[in-house]
């Protein structure tokens, strides 16, 4: 048995600074910091001053481990799944090295999924944009405290929760059971982490009106998210993620939820192709691969939820990628107009 209450997986790559601040979380929450382990899986880093902040971090306590991995893997997946392999406490949370948690994050968390006996609970969370601090959209209200599924099936709003996979503990034995892990060298990983356990646990439990971490929302030209890389290799490791979770609905007999697990994030994929500079020729090649799941999104949804993508809709019917990619850099240009419009409107009204 082991003396933590739960474990959380930290992958860390040229974090920098930021980890001193995701640390600085973990170590004062009300749970008790030694009720906690803490596993940093670094993705082979080059950054000296991350190197160091880790080695001091891991001298100080018994209770923070590294793990040092012989190549960079590239993308996520493949650290966080050594470290929850690694993890020696019943339950398991992933983290991201540049976010920081609410003091009694993992006092809520912990105390729901153990009163509840759940596989998994998830509560909401706070965006930050540099010194904004603002709640994440509500899925069911401030009115809805504590919400408890034991299938998807009782409340399709589930899938509106989204990945977001730092503020969701799960039960370890469950991922075992279910042998559910992380997609390894490819994006959307935690988009089929979760959509995996949605449609395979008992008991889920969300927490809307309790907000339990911080996400930095980083999209600037010097300091960029991941998630918000719009480059050709970003863009088809997407591709490869969302083609494994549909392979994935179609293994466990759940194709009918194609609609629900990909609505948005088709919509987000087409906003990061549309607000790309790659050259005409990758944008042609990446629509190709990423039409089946386009088309059969049309399905469920004509315009794709949106009607500023109308214009892309007609050429993928025929397969003419190059309309296709020609309809997609004049929304980006009618984008481009209308935040021009709006930009000199606000400067009026100053």
């Amino acid at each position: 048995m082991s003396k933590y209450k739960l474990s959380v997986i930290i992958p860390t790559f040229n974090t920098g600074v930021f980890l001193h601040e995701s640390l600085g979380s973990i170590i004062n929450q009300s749970i008790g910091f030694e009720n906690v382990e803490v596993i940093l899986v670094d993705d082979k880093s080059s950054d000296p001053l991350t190197l160091s902040i880790i080695d001091d971090y891991v001298s100080k306590y018994s209770n923070i481990k590294v793990i040092y991995l012989e190549e960079n893997s590239g993308f996520p997946g493949r650290p966080r799944n050594v470290g929850i392999d690694a993890s020696t406490s019943d339950y398991v949370i992933v983290m991201d090295h540049d976010d920081s948690y609410e003091i009694d994050a993992f006092e809520h968390l912990y105390n729901t999924i153990t009163k509840e006996n759940a596989d998994m609970v998830s509560s909401n969370y706070f965006e930050e944009y540099k010194n904004i601090k603002e709640k994440h959209t509500y899925i069911f209200g401030p009115d809805f405290d504590k919400i408890k599924i034991s299938s998807i099936d009782e409340d399709l709003r589930f899938f509106d929760i989204g990945p977001a996979i730092w503020i969701k503990l799960f039960r370890k034995s469950f991922l075992n059971e279910h042998n559910i892990r992380f997609l390894e060298g490819m994006l959307a990983e935690d988009l089929n982490f979760f959509i995996n356990v949605l449609l395979q646990s008992n008991s889920i439990v969300y927490l809307d009106n309790y907000f339990g971490y911080n996400y930095k929302i980083r999209d600037t030209d010097e300091d960029k998210s991941t998630i918000h890389v719009r480059n050709k290799k970003y863009l088809d490791a997407m591709i490869s993620g969302y083609y494994e979770t549909w392979d994935m609905l179609i293994n466990l007999n759940q194709e009918k939820y194609f609609s629900n697990v990909f609505r948005a994030h088709l919509v987000f994929w087409l906003t990061s192709f549309i607000a790309s500079d790659i050259s005409n020729m990758d944008k042609k090649d990446l629509a190709k691969r990423m039409g089946p799941i386009l088309t059969e999104q049309l399905k469920y949804t004509p315009d794709f939820g949106e009607t500023i993508y109308i214009p892309l809709v007609k050429p993928l019917k025929n397969k003419n990628f190059d309309e296709f990619v020609k309809a997609s850099n004049n929304i980006k240009k009618s984008r481009k107009r209308r935040m021009k419009i709006k930009n000199f409107i606000h400067k009026l009204k100053i």
